[in-house]
């Protein structure tokens, strides 16, 4: 059974969600998080998703102004991936966010990940850019019914 959850960097699995985030997103590109400037997290809303009481899945919501955030930093654990965990831990922020009155969510997509985020109602809304040495592309999804921002 998987269990998702909001956490902050207190919570013990915060060194988990760092791991697999740099195994997954920075290692393979021979790059490391502890390169990074990492001092906003505490200011960000992290959520995981735990599978037998082990991380399976992570990703970080930043608050960008009152009614948007930036999803950032998606990460599954390789052999988990096309399982539909990640898609779940999308909707649980995406629920989250919608509680706590925010408009629209943008990212900064992988090329490899443009077909996940699309099938999510993620749109792209900018041409291709580098970002961490690799192509990425701007995409959106408004998730309130007014969708006006």
């Amino acid at each position: 059974m998987v269990q998702l959850e909001l956490i902050d960097i207190a919570h013990k699995s915060y060194l988990d969600v760092y791991n697999l985030r740099n195994n997954v997103l920075r290692f393979p590109l021979k790059m490391d998080l502890k390169d990074e400037d990492l001092n906003d997290e505490k200011n960000q809303f992290i959520f995981i998703a735990l599978e037998d009481a082990q991380l399976v899945a992570c990703l970080l919501l930043k608050k960008i102004n009152p009614s948007i955030l930036k999803l950032r930093q998606m990460a599954v654990l390789p052999e988990k991936q096309k399982k539909g965990l990640g898609s779940a831990l999308v909707n649980f922020a995406e629920d989250w966010a919608r509680q706590n009155n925010y408009q629209k969510i943008e990212l900064h997509a992988r090329n490899h990940a443009l077909g996940f985020y699309a099938k999510l109602g993620y749109s792209k809304c900018d041409g291709e850019f580098l970002e961490v040495g690799i192509p990425h592309f701007k995409m959106i999804k408004f998730i309130q019914e007014d969708q006006t921002v």
